[in-house]
């Protein structure tokens, strides 16, 4: 199914060539969008376009013109229920590319991505990505020590005996259980740490009036939004689609990006070394020879 208009011909838009090419893999990502919007519709599952993909629906009513990225976001309770259901329902030429503690990719399996590192087992087909939402610092009482709690779980799971230091030396307050931090550190494998910690942060969801990008809060560098900005979904045109959109996106949009109805080019390459919309990753890592197709230095 096509769902981009004059798919095998080269178009300027806003003053920018948009290739066949281009376009052919803005169709594969949509093949899978329509996979991820049957799966959260079946489940009832709350989901919004994001980053990139808000800003091309709100301005463009499609893709950025120099964009390859396709985002969707959930409020941490969606996504882990997502997460929960998603390896039952994805279908055929659907596969998992990569799961994080806020992060979920979606690959094809019938197409290729393959970026400066080589990996023969894990899915490198073209991919959607699906971030999550979690708390942020809203500067109430309850918000503030959720946010703390939040922050110290997170730590806990990379360096524990650096999480006693800090203890120690009186820089956490240490308002998770200290065994219950322990049991997650030592827990077996990272996929364990993601489902032990994603069902504390959800306990911890409710507590805060405002959300943030995972790796911004893990950085502090959070640049919350209010969760009432989320209260609605409504739907704008995208492409030959329609994408849900939180109803406060320029909110959204410009506590992100400031200025952003003025189209600026970041100039930023997101299809890695070899990309391809019609020959199967795992055909490519077959045939290819790398040696020919990286260039000598």
């Amino acid at each position: 199914m096509a769902f981009i208009k004059d798919l095998y011909r080269d178009e300027i838009r806003n003053g920018y060539l948009v290739t066949s090419d281009i376009k052919k893999v803005w169709n594969r990502q949509l093949e899978i969008w329509q996979e991820v919007d049957r799966i959260c519709r079946k489940h009832a599952i709350n989901y919004w376009a994001a980053y990139g993909t808000l800003l091309g629906a709100v301005r463009h009513k499609g893709y950025i013109p120099w964009d390859e990225d396709f985002d969707l976001c959930m409020m941490r309770p969606d996504f882990n229920r997502f997460r929960e259901v998603v390896n039952d329902e994805l279908k055929g030429i659907f596969e998992i590319g990569q799961i994080t503690l806020g992060l979920f990719k979606i690959a094809h399996s019938q197409t290729t991505l393959i970026d400066y590192i080589v990996r023969k087992t894990k899915p490198q087909g073209l991919e959607i990505d699906i971030f999550v939402l979690d708390i942020a610092d809203d500067s109430s009482p309850e918000g503030s020590l959720a946010y703390k709690a939040f922050r110290e779980l997170l730590f806990a799971t990379g360096n524990y005996e650096k999480l006693l230091q800090a203890v120690r030396a009186g820089k956490m307050n240490l308002l998770n259980d200290l065994d219950a931090l322990k049991e997650i550190f030592e827990l077996p494998d990272e996929m364990s740490k993601i489902k032990m910690l994603a069902v504390y942060l959800d306990g911890l969801f409710n507590q805060s009036s405002k959300v943030a990008w995972i790796q911004d809060s893990i950085n502090e560098k959070a640049n919350p939004f209010d969760k009432e900005w989320f209260r609605e979904t409504v739907y704008l045109p995208f492409e030959t689609i329609e994408l849900p959109v939180p109803v406060d996106c320029d909110k959204i949009l410009t506590s992100f990006y400031g200025d952003w109805r003025t189209p600026v080019n970041d100039g930023n390459i997101r299809l890695g070394n070899f990309h391809s919309a019609d020959i199967p990753w795992r055909e490519f890592l077959q045939r290819v020879d790398f040696e020919l197709m990286l260039p000598k230095k």
